[in-house]
């Protein structure tokens, strides 16, 4: 899917462009900074979807979204805003853009849901042919879309996966879990001999790969139970892996239910590492619950993970972690993900501070392969260590320092540049800036930027002001710029910050 990005925030480009690049359905075909460069590249490059700011110099998103809805372009337009001005919003709905997203709500897991609902649309509309999907590259990507969502079903997402020609029944359906490391080579073996009937599979996510099955209605439930137990033990001896398996429903609503089930089975392996098979540890319903309580594990561990630094950093990860591993946090891939935020910080943080990460960009590719937490553990902490040094802030000694760190407390609220704190205390510039960071251990920007964003929780905790108001009370006159800043330093949104408070 062709994806044109059209905004004037530079910081806003190059954040939607990382996203993008993230998502393997996506090809970001070009970067405009306002409406008429964008109906030039839009002739040229023919996009399947535009994410374009409302409020634009020389065409904003509005006169853009007129001039193509008028050449009957039926471009999918999603509106960007950073401004509370629901008029507008409400406007551009009307005039056919196909929805919205506030820039100071923007998440990278809320745009890739919308990039994979968007691509799925696609899929479906271009490869129909007499009401079938005609690629497998298609229909697992379909399938895949509707059966992430751990949801029951509804008719119109039923009835999309009937569209994709697979002999769907509401019988003995199953789902088994494999880490995809396992599978790279050789693919799959299935054993032939057996009254499983192997439906179909797709990539669940990037560690897992999914296998949907099932059982004829002849078999009692019983009997189905007992035929899915050596079935999945045929898959992993034949495949010599490990293999998580569901329990099985007879409803089609219900499979979302299953996939995940079986990919939590299969989470059981990351902690043990044996080759075998892992059968569902807890009924479903007692794992929904478990979700929710490895939900905050992970929320809080978010908080705390950008809220200390240096050796306190270290004992946070490693305390997560053995949580993690008592507590059994099943749900596999959000924990993986967890530890890439960790590591992306920790990298960030020591660039920032003049370090670099040795051999950063193999410990990045092992860790987004890992599928044990021995392996996912011994990377994170390694990085960890090395980077402890650079994060620890110090106190200043020398008097012109501890006047400029002053000066910051009293006039965070401001628009204060380096230059400007370097004349309060009568240092040349350059001077300056080499002795603030060798005394407070961190850069004149990066010292600032705290004291704000400190400012901000206190705000966000003890006041009802908007979010948007708190952005300029600590100094901050781009909301939007102000929400990244927040959610690079705390791990969410100032919004998911306030509502976790409440």
């Amino acid at each position: 899917m062709k994806v044109l990005v059209v905004d004037d925030e530079t910081m806003i480009c190059e954040w939607l462009q990382f996203c993008i690049s993230q998502n393997p359905s996506c090809q970001l075909t070009g970067i405009a900074h306002n409406g008429l460069e964008a109906l030039e590249m839009i002739q040229k490059e023919e996009p399947d979807l535009i994410l374009t700011d409302i409020k634009m110099p020389v065409m904003d998103g509005l006169e853009l979204l007129h001039t193509l809805r008028s050449r009957n372009s039926q471009v999918k337009v999603v509106m960007l805003t950073a401004f509370s001005d629901f008029d507008l919003v409400r406007q551009a709905l009307r005039d056919g853009a196909a929805e919205y997203l506030l820039k100071t709500e923007m998440q990278n897991d809320l745009l890739q849901e919308l990039l994979n609902r968007t691509a799925g649309e696609l899929q479906l509309s271009l490869g129909k042919d007499d009401g079938d999907i005609a690629s497998l590259s298609q229909v697992q990507s379909v399938i895949g879309r509707i059966l992430r969502q751990k949801k029951e079903l509804g008719d119109e997402e039923l009835e999309k996966l009937r569209q994709c020609n697979i002999r769907w029944r509401n019988s003995g359906l199953f789902a088994l879990a494999v880490w995809k490391q396992n599978i790279l080579n050789s693919g799959l073996t299935f054993p032939k001999e057996s009254q499983a009937r192997h439906v179909t599979g797709f990539d669940y996510t990037d560690r897992i790969y999914m296998i949907i099955g099932n059982f004829p209605r002849t078999l009692s439930e019983a009997e189905k139970a007992r035929q899915l137990t050596a079935y999945a033990r045929q898959v992993q001896q034949m495949n010599d892996c490990m293999v998580g398996v569901s329990t099985i429903t007879d409803e089609m609503r219900r499979m979302p239910y299953m996939v995940w089930q079986a990919a939590c089975s299969l989470g059981e392996g990351f902690y043990k590492k044996e080759k075998r098979l892992y059968e569902p540890r807890y009924p479903l319903g007692e794992l929904l619950h478990k979700n929710q309580i490895w939900k905050n594990m992970c929320g809080e561990f978010r908080v705390r993970l950008h809220q200390t630094q240096g050796a306190q950093r270290y004992e946070v990860i490693k305390e997560f972690l053995e949580n993690a591993d008592s507590q059994r946090i099943l749900a596999i891939e959000p924990l993986c993900r967890l530890c890439m935020d960790a590591f992306d910080l920790l990298e960030f943080e020591s660039k920032e501070n003049g370090m670099t990460l040795e051999d950063g960009d193999a410990l990045r590719m092992q860790l987004q392969q890992c599928i044990s937490l021995e392996e996912t553990a011994g990377i994170i902490l390694s990085v960890a260590r090395q980077c402890s040094p650079a994060a620890t802030q110090q106190t200043p000694k020398s008097k012109n320092i501890c006047l400029a760190v002053e000066y910051i407390n009293a006039h965070y609220r401001e628009q204060i540049s380096l230059e400007q704190a370097a004349a309060q205390v009568y240092l040349n510039p350059e001077y300056f800036s080499r002795a603030f960071k060798a005394e407070v251990g961190q850069t004149f920007v990066n010292y600032l930027t705290d004291v704000r964003l400190k400012a901000s929780v206190r705000l966000l905790e003890n006041t009802a002001l908007r979010v948007q108001d708190i952005a300029q009370q600590v100094g901050y006159y781009n909301a939007s710029y102000f929400s990244t800043t927040f959610k690079k330093k705390y791990g969410m949104s100032p919004y998911e910050y306030r509502r976790k408070g409440n």
